[in-house]
């Protein structure tokens, strides 16, 4: 009585069911393989997308951190426009009233000063 089979098949016909189970053995295990490389790769995708996030997210705090300096920047040179209109303005009023170039106060020095004799 044949325990499983095997020994009422042909020669040739147990050479192919070894060489089936054989192929069948290397297919599981190559699905295995994959199997663990896939979670492996589904692990390393998750980690990326991780970085990527917080890399977009820096990347749009610094972009608004740009915006803001833009802004900071075109206040500045406003109002760097409006004061050199107003210096613009004063060198022009004195131009038109001759106002001279030179300090119009002068500073007064110990010798300057009369003595007016009260030595008391």
């Amino acid at each position: 009585m044949p325990k499983n089979g095997m020994e009422e098949l042909r020669e040739d016909r147990r050479a192919a069911v070894e060489a089936g189970l054989v192929h069948y053995q290397m297919v599981a295990d190559e699905k295995d393989r994959l199997t663990k490389e896939l979670a492996a790769t589904k692990s390393d995708l998750a980690a990326t997308k991780v970085v990527v996030e917080a890399q977009v997210a820096q990347l749009n705090e610094m972009e608004s951190r740009i915006a803001s300096m833009q802004l900071i920047r075109d206040q500045a040179v406003a109002d760097r426009a409006k004061y050199e209109t107003l210096f613009a303005s004063f060198q022009a009023i004195l131009r038109t009233f001759a106002i001279p170039a030179i300090p119009l106060i002068k500073g007064n020095s110990d010798e300057e000063i009369p003595d007016h004799g009260d030595n008391s």
